[in-house]
C-alpha cells in the first residue's frame, strides 16, 4: 500500500495496478484515488469495463488509442475474473502497452499463480488489502 500512495503522490504512475481483497472499502477508495490523480473529471480518456464478460478486444482497443487532449489514458477493470483462468492476449499485450496507458484491475479473488498475477507483477503493482482487525 506504500507504493501506491507514494505513486499516486508523486505522480509516478506504473503500467498496471492490481487492487484485490475482502477490503471494499479500500479497493474503492484507491480505485478512486488513481482516477483523479491520473484522469482526473476527463471523461474522454477513461473507460471502465465491469464483470466476467468483459470483451479483451475492446480493452485493447481503446488502451492502443493514444490520449484526447490529455497525458494519460485510464482503463479501469473491476471484477473480470481474468485472475483466474489463461488470458494470454492480455498478458501479451502488457508487454507492447504504450506508456501513456495505464490499467487498474479491482478484482475480488486472484490466483497468484496465474500469468496474468505475474504480469500484474513485472509491469505494475499489487495490492492485497485484507479485512482490518480491531
Amino acid at each position: 500500500m506504500k507504493q501506491l500512495t507514494a505513486d499516486i503522490k508523486n505522480r509516478d504512475f506504473k503500467k498496471a495496478y492490481l487492487l484485490t481483497g475482502d477490503e471494499a472499502f479500500l479497493k474503492r477508495s484507491y480505485k478512486n484515488q488513481l482516477k483523479t490523480a491520473i484522469v482526473g473529471n476527463d471523461d474522454m480518456n477513461y473507460s471502465y469495463f465491469e464483470g466476467k464478460d468483459t470483451d479483451e478486444t475492446a480493452v485493447i482497443e481503446f488502451a492502443d488509442t493514444l490520449p484526447f487532449f490529455g497525458d494519460s489514458r485510464l482503463v479501469i477493470i473491476e471484477d473480470s475474473g481474468w485472475f483466474k483462468s489463461s488470458h494470454d492476449r492480455i498478458v501479451n499485450y502488457l508487454d507492447s502497452m504504450p506508456d501513456t496507458t495505464h490499467i487498474v484491475f479491482v478484482e475480488s479473488e486472484v490466483d497468484k499463480r496465474s500469468k496474468m498475477f505475474k504480469a500484474i507483477k513485472e509491469h505494475g503493482t499489487d495490492v492485497e488489502f485484507t479485512q482490518q482487525t480491531e
